[in-house]
């Protein structure tokens, strides 16, 4: 069975001042807290015509919680332009169009413990729904929770400057 979606594009959206590197760094050591195999799949950097810089970021995390359940979190932040600005004898950064997106699967037998054959399937699925439907269910809970934490300490990081 594949990777079942639990969190589907779970979106958060500023422009403002912002400390680039810091919102950066705490976000990748949110996974690294949280004992996440974290994989970078991407990371662009532009510079735009008027010298800002345009970012894209794709992450992809994951973590087997359990013989039978795994957590797959995959996250793409985007900002379009992120420009140095003065106020005051100080220099900040700016970011305009700050988007982080994320999305939370929850992968049940990733290892295949019951196979692929028919008749396979259909005692996974009996052991699914009869024995650990309350476990799935907790999986599930938890896989929502950990991209709200996420997207919370992105809110918290950015709402400081305000």
């Amino acid at each position: 069975m594949p990777a079942q979606r639990i969190v589907d594009n779970l979106q958060f959206s500023y422009t403002g001042i912002i400390d680039f590197k810091r919102f950066y760094s705490e976000l990748k050591n949110f996974w690294k807290i949280k004992d996440y195999i974290f994989v970078e799949k991407k990371h662009e950097e532009k510079i735009n015509e008027d010298g800002s810089r345009a970012i894209k970021l794709e992450w992809e995390c994951n973590k087997e919680v359990t013989d039978y359940a795994k957590y797959i979190f995959y996250c793409t932040i985007e900002a379009e332009k992120i420009k140095i600005i003065k106020k005051e004898n100080f220099e900040y950064e700016y970011a305009e169009n700050l988007k982080i997106t994320i999305n939370g699967d929850l992968d049940i037998d990733y290892d295949k413990y019951f196979g692929n054959k028919p008749f396979d399937v259909f005692l996974r699925v009996l052991f699914e729904k009869y024995l650990v439907s309350a476990e799935v269910k907790e999986h599930k809970k938890k896989v929502s929770g950990i991209a709200d934490e996420f997207l919370n300490i992105a809110k918290n990081l950015t709402g400081s400057y305000k």
